[in-house]
C-alpha cells in the first residue's frame, strides 16, 4: 500500500514537473522582413545584430535599435520600434493566422479593399542569421552594410590597400549579372527607380519589392518604389504616394497595399 502511494506521489510530481518545464524549440516561427537599423539577438550575455531575412526561433530573444517588422510564418506582422524587446514566440502574432493588416489594393489611383493573400511564408526566409560585425549600416535607405556582409568581400569598394585586413564575406568576387544568381529569399535591397514616390509623413513603413528586397522608410525625403509590390503601413503611419502623372494617393495605416 505504502509503495503504491509513493509510486502515485511520483508520478504526479513528474507531471506538474512536465507542465512547468518549457521546452525550447528549434523550429523557425518567424523572419525579419525589413529593419532601418540593426535588430539584435541575445546570444548568452552578447548582442548581436541579425540580417533582414533570417529565420527566427520561438526562443529569440530581440531587441530593436530602430524601426522593423517581423512577419510570423502564419501571416502575422509585429513591428517595432527603438527599445522595444521581445521573445520571439510570446508574440500574440504569432498565433495568427494571416495578415494582421486590412489588405488593400490601388485600382485606377484609388485605394480599395482587396482579398487576403495567401503564400507560404516560411520558404521567403533563409537560414542565415548573423551580420557580421564589419557591415555597419550607414544610412536607413542603404544596403551597403548587407551586401559588404554577404556578398562582396570589401563591400562596395573594388579594391582594398594591402595593409587592409580581410573583411567578411565572400574571398571571391561574384560574378557580374545576368551570371549573378537571383537571390530567391527575403534580403534588403534597394527597390529601384521610377515608379510611384512615396513621401512618408508620419511614423515609418516598410516596401518590399517583385523580387524580396525589402527596405523601411522613414519620415522626410520623396523616394522612389520602383519594383515595389506591397507597402505595409502600421497603425498610426501615413504616406502620400505620388504618380508620376502628380496624382496623389494618401494612405493611412494599418494598412497592407498591393501596388500591383
Amino acid at each position: 500500500m505504502a509503495q503504491r502511494l509513493v509510486g502515485c506521489l511520483l508520478a504526479v510530481v513528474t507531471i506538474f514537473a512536465a507542465a512547468g518545464c518549457k521546452e525550447r524549440s528549434d523550429k523557425p516561427v518567424a523572419g525579419l522582413l525589413a529593419a532601418g537599423a540593426p535588430v539584435l539577438r541575445a546570444e548568452g550575455k552578447q548582442w548581436r545584430p541579425i540580417a533582414v531575412g533570417s529565420q527566427l526561433l520561438g526562443h529569440d530573444e530581440l531587441k530593436a535599435t530602430g524601426p522593423a517588422v517581423l512577419e510570423f510564418f502564419g501571416g502575422g506582422l509585429r513591428f517595432l520600434e527603438k527599445g522595444d524587446t521581445l521573445e520571439v514566440g510570446e508574440a500574440d502574432e504569432a498565433k495568427l493566422h494571416g495578415v494582421n493588416l486590412p489588405s488593400r489594393h490601388i485600382v485606377e489611383g484609388k485605394l480599395q479593399e482587396a482579398p487576403r493573400p495567401l503564400r507560404i511564408i516560411a520558404a521567403r526566409y533563409t537560414q542565415v542569421q548573423v551580420t557580421p560585425a564589419s557591415a555597419q549600416q550607414e544610412d536607413p535607405y542603404s544596403s551597403k552594410g548587407y551586401f559588404a556582409a554577404f556578398f562582396t568581400p570589401n563591400g562596395l569598394s573594388p579594391n582594398k590597400t594591402p595593409d587592409e585586413p580581410s573583411r567578411d564575406g565572400p574571398r571571391k568576387p561574384l560574378p557580374p549579372p545576368p551570371h549573378r544568381p537571383r537571390v530567391p529569399h527575403i534580403h534588403a535591397g534597394n527597390l529601384g527607380e521610377g515608379g510611384l514616390v512615396a513621401t512618408v509623413e508620419d511614423g515609418f513603413i516598410v516596401a518590399e519589392t517583385d523580387d524580396l528586397a525589402t527596405a523601411v522608410l522613414l519620415e522626410g525625403g520623396d523616394v522612389p518604389l520602383g519594383r515595389t509590390v506591397r507597402l505595409m503601413v502600421p497603425a498610426g503611419a501615413e504616406v502620400v504616394l505620388r504618380t508620376q502623372q502628380g496624382r496623389k494617393i494618401e494612405v493611412e495605416g494599418p494598412a497592407d497595399v498591393r501596388l500591383r
